[in-house]
Formats: structure tokens, sequence, C-alpha cells
């Protein structure tokens, strides 16, 4: 398990960098505005190693002190539990990450951007350069569009990334999901 942890850590850390450096994922001709890139990046840092292990968003927070948001988890018998909620501010931008438990142990860790939020189609490309999305759902609505993708490729299995945009683009919600 930690092997496949640190595999998706690393083919991540490699495809942020090429963005990072380039700004340009191999199917963009134009550059990812730099917020957007600083927004991918968080994102994958923060919750890209989380599916099937919510300790490593906990060690994370802690380590780069983060500022918590709830004093205690949940209890073990509620149906939804939080494990963890941080507010973050870096370099300017600020997020929101919540790290949290659903039915049958299924994971969750979601970032909330709040200062900027990243356009959803320069957001989506950056995050498909460090990981292989397949279209899972595509949740259209008036005001909100919901997207889900299996990551295919990772060696963990069932992993979803979520994302939720507003009907001006701005991505608000992206999660990371152990299924």
């Amino acid at each position: 398990m930690r092997n496949r942890m640190f595999a998706l850590g690393a083919a991540a850390a490699v495809a942020l960098i090429a963005v990072g450096v380039w700004g340009l994922t191999p199917h963009r001709r134009t550059p990812i505005p730099t917020d957007t890139q600083a927004a991918a990046k968080f994102f994958l840092t923060a919750c890209g190693d989380s599916a099937h292990n919510l300790r490593a968003v906990a060690q994370r927070a802690e380590r780069r002190g983060w500022s918590s948001m709830i004093t205690a988890a949940d209890p073990e018998d509620a149906p939804l539990r939080v494990t963890g909620m941080w507010r973050v501010d870096e370099d300017g931008r600020s997020y929101t990450v919540t790290a949290g438990l659903g039915p049958g142990d299924h994971t969750t860790c979601q970032v909330g951007f709040e200062h900027p939020k990243p356009g959803r189609d320069d957001f989506f490309a950056a995050v498909s350069a460090a990981v292989t999305p397949k279209i899972a759902g595509d949740f259209p609505g008036a005001d909100w569009h919901m997207e889900t993708y299996q990551i295919e490729n990772l060696a963990l299995k069932n992993v979803t990334l979520l994302f939720v945009s507003s009907s001006d683009g701005a991505v608000y919600h992206a999660a990371v999901m152990g299924n």
C-alpha cells in the first residue's frame, strides 16, 4: 500500500513539475493561468495520496501548520464522519481542506477553493496532466455542474476524482474519493 501511495505522489509530482515549468499540458497550446496551476498543485498535494489513507491528510496538515476548523472528530458511529477540516492560506490563495469517511469506510479528501477560484477547463487540464481521468458521471444543472472521473493510472483501484463548478465555470470543490 505504501508503494502505491508513493507511486501516485511521484507521478503527480513529475506531472506538476512539467505543468509548473511550462504551464502546459500535452494537449494544450495555451498556458494554464498561474493561479489555476497553484490550485491544481495544492489539490493534488493535499489529497492526491489520501484515497484509503486519510491519516496522510492529517499528517500533512500538522506538518504544514494548517489551521484546524474542528475541535474533535465526529463520533465513530456517525454515518458520515468528518475526521479533519483545515483552513489554509498559502501564497495569497485560500482553501478549505476536509477529510472524512462515509458508509462502508469510503474515504474522501475535499479541497474548497475560496480565493481565487480556478476555471473549470484550465483546472481539469492541470489535474489531467498528473492523473488519467475516465468520465464516470456528468451532472450538469442550471447553477452547478458536478463531474466524476475514475482515475485510471493508479495502482490503487477504485479512486474517484470529483469536482463541482458553477455555471460561470468557477471550480468550487474538488475531491479524491476512495471506494
